[in-house]
């Protein structure tokens, strides 16, 4: 998987504190309901066993197993102020007004 981070996110991510171990988890959930979306959350976290480790702009970001199967090959990380992180892909907009999530809150 390959993660583009737009200029607005890179300077967002820029402004977190993370320790040495930290990353960006990304969490996405395929939702089958009477629509068909995938649920995302953004989350600072450490590495967990299941993890691929994606590197960008000096940012990992952690990304299970099973949510690599709800996203494509490339998404795109973006940031609006007041909206919050975009995610898309070439394809599609998986959605706005995403939160960086703070260690340890669900």
């Amino acid at each position: 998987m390959n993660i583009e981070i737009r200029e607005a996110a890179l300077e967002e991510l820029n402004k977190v504190q993370f320790s040495v171990h930290e990353g960006i988890r990304i969490l996405a959930e395929f939702v089958g309901t009477c629509s068909i979306a995938t649920d995302i959350q953004l989350q600072i976290e450490e590495k967990q066993a299941d993890d691929e480790v994606i590197t960008e702009s000096g940012f990992n970001f952690f990304v299970p197993e099973k949510s690599l199967e709800s996203l494509p090959s490339k998404i795109f990380l973006d940031f609006k102020p007041g909206f919050g992180y975009k995610i898309s892909s070439a394809e599609e907009t998986f959605g706005y007004n995403f939160k960086l999530k703070p260690r340890n809150e669900k």
